[in-house]
């Protein structure tokens, strides 16, 4: 399985690496970006990986830009150490939404629920991201007309 991690913080990257490769020595992690502008071009630039393991917020902005920018028909585990009221949205519509610090059982359940789904990339379309993306900011809105 091919994982491409796109997360901005040195020692979560790492992190993330070790515990895929924990899980499954056969991981092979093509590649680690810190940023929507690399992610962006990565995956303009390259083969699909099999999974996205993608930071919500990243330095120059949300990884929900990278969808917005370019069709990406990835299956993907999203993380942060925050923004709570996605993770209903997220259970639904993608394959996993875990909390930071990553912990080997969080990321281990989510890998054997991608294992489980048998995802078919051709399968996968774009308009779920757009879902998952229209939900949070959803609840982005309904969260400030609260305040």
């Amino acid at each position: 399985m091919k994982v491409l991690i796109i997360e901005d913080e040195y020692h979560s990257a790492q992190r993330a690496k070790s515990l895929l490769l924990e899980y499954d020595q056969n991981i092979n992690v093509v590649d680690t970006v810190d940023s929507v502008e690399k992610a962006t071009n990565w995956l303009v630039k390259h083969q699909e990986p099999d999974l996205l393991l993608v930071d919500i917020h990243l330095a120059d902005g949300s990884s929900f830009d990278i969808f917005k920018k370019i069709p990406v028909k990835n299956p993907v585990i999203f993380t942060t150490a925050y923004d709570q009221y996605a993770i209903q949205a997220f259970k639904i519509n993608s394959i996993d939404y875990l909390l930071k610090p990553l912990d080997f059982e969080d990321l281990s359940q989510a890998l054997n629920k991608y294992h489980q789904l048998n995802y078919d990339r051709k399968s996968i379309d774009s308009l779920d991201i757009q879902r998952i993306i229209q939900s949070i900011e959803t609840n982005q809105k309904n969260i400030n007309l609260d305040f």
